[in-house]
């Protein structure tokens, strides 16, 4: 039997370690490759480095992976990284135009952003299946994280309807949440098109190191409580709540907050921690590898997460997973009546408050340091809702059935094509 070709165009893919890499990578490699032959269309960029190039062409796992041409300015600069963006969107367009055929399927994900709008013309030329898989939504994040000047917003609102019509070209749309799905849905993309497929926690169950290690490693005392947070602290997060609330929780004894990672939030809560004269309480340490990440989120005794609620249509923030499988509680900063804060309240794995109420976040900290059976018993469920729910199979299990329901009868594997 045939394979169906199925190409995923994504601007970061292995081995690069950016999020939208790593669970592209999962899903590739898992992928059912007795039904699919997979190429992976992507650029020759590092997310992190801008020094580093990867090879243009290779086979990774009976992937096949095309490596494009792009400008290589990096993230430093609005300007350089448009560049990339519009050189990336323009190698894509050209690699449809030459190479996918009607029998196969397309799928384009959020990065860089809008890259459903060339793959909607890809498909309207070469009449392939087209999947829109939905990381976020732009370009409401960039608008809302911006502040957009009141004479730009004619281009923003020109951009939404362009992305609005490339959905609705689109055979398949793959959304990360409800909240995702009721705004897409509100602009009119049809419910039946809306499939939700959740992304997964890439962490490594078997650990590099134990988590006890690293608590030594980075001088953590082990009689201390660790409020924790793992990840890109951006423009969409809210760290000002969590810092009002330290500085609330200042003489609150045995009490740290460890942040891995990096983002311009990052860097200004750190800044903000000096200011206040807090420091002493508060460990800032870069990402961490994978094969160190499930034992460096065991280190919190528990997690805040964060997504400011304008931002709680456009965007599923996926730390959410890892916590879960960590084990740890949730201690939740955005819209309290949103998809987060339903599955925190629904199971009781944590607590959800406002952006802005510092003192609630200070009495849920204290609540949860004072009651370490309570932290125990929210890690278990948290734990178990990750099992019953999240685990990686069962999200490439629905991968596998989109796709095959997708599928071309008798589509020709077009490996050589």
């Amino acid at each position: 039997m045939s394979r169906q070709r199925v190409y995923f165009f994504n601007r970061f893919f292995w081995p690069d370690n950016s999020a939208t890499a790593q669970i592209l990578t999962d899903l590739c490699r898992d992928l059912d490759k007795s039904r699919f032959a997979v190429t992976v269309v992507t650029s020759r960029l590092n997310y992190g480095d801008e020094s580093i190039v990867y090879a243009g062409n290779e086979t990774f796992e009976e992937v096949e992976i095309r490596r494009l041409w792009s400008t290589r300015f990096g993230r430093g600069g609005l300007a350089g990284r448009l560049s990339d963006y519009i050189t990336i969107y323009i190698s894509f367009f050209v690699f449809m135009l030459l190479r996918v055929g009607a029998n196969d399927i397309a799928v384009f994900k959020t990065d860089p952003p809008l890259l459903s709008i060339p793959g909607a013309a890809g498909k309207l030329i070469k009449r392939f299946r087209m999947v829109a898989w939905c990381q976020d939504i732009f370009p409401e994040v960039a608008s809302i994280g911006m502040h957009v000047p009141r004479g730009l917003g004619w281009m923003f609102s020109f951009l939404a309807k362009a992305r609005d019509w490339s959905l609705r070209i689109a055979d398949d749309v793959v959304v990360l949440g409800q909240d995702m799905a009721r705004f897409l849905e509100s602009r009119g993309i049809e419910r039946d098109k809306l499939t939700k497929i959740s992304n997964w926690s890439v962490q490594n169950e078997t650990a590099a190191i134990p988590h006890t290690d690293l608590r030594k490693e980075w001088s953590i005392p082990p009689e201390a409580f660790v409020v924790g947070y793992s990840g890109n602290l951006g423009r969409a997060h809210d760290w000002q709540t969590l810092l009002e609330a330290a500085k609330l929780l200042r003489e609150e004894s045995n009490l740290r907050f460890l942040c891995c990672g990096g983002g311009h939030g990052y860097e200004a809560l750190r800044k903000a921690v000096l200011e206040e004269d807090i420091q002493d309480s508060f460990y800032f340490n870069p990402y961490q590898p994978l094969e160190r990440l499930g034992a460096s989120l065991k280190v919190p005794d528990i997690h805040w997460l964060t997504l400011k609620e304008a931002m709680t249509p456009f965007i599923f923030p996926s730390k959410f997973f890892g916590i879960l499988q960590a084990e740890r509680p949730v201690l939740f900063i955005g819209s309290t009546k949103g998809e987060i804060s339903e599955l925190i309240a629904h199971n009781e794995i944590g607590r959800a408050v406002e952006e802005g109420d510092a003192r609630g976040l200070a009495r849920a900290i204290a609540d949860f340091k004072n009651d370490k059976e309570r932290v125990i018993k929210s890690g278990t469920r948290a734990r178990l809702l990750w099992e019953n729910n999240f685990q990686k199979p069962v999200e490439i299990a629905k991968w596998n059935k989109l796709l095959g329901s997708l599928s071309a009868s008798g589509g020709e594997d077009s490996d050589g094509q």
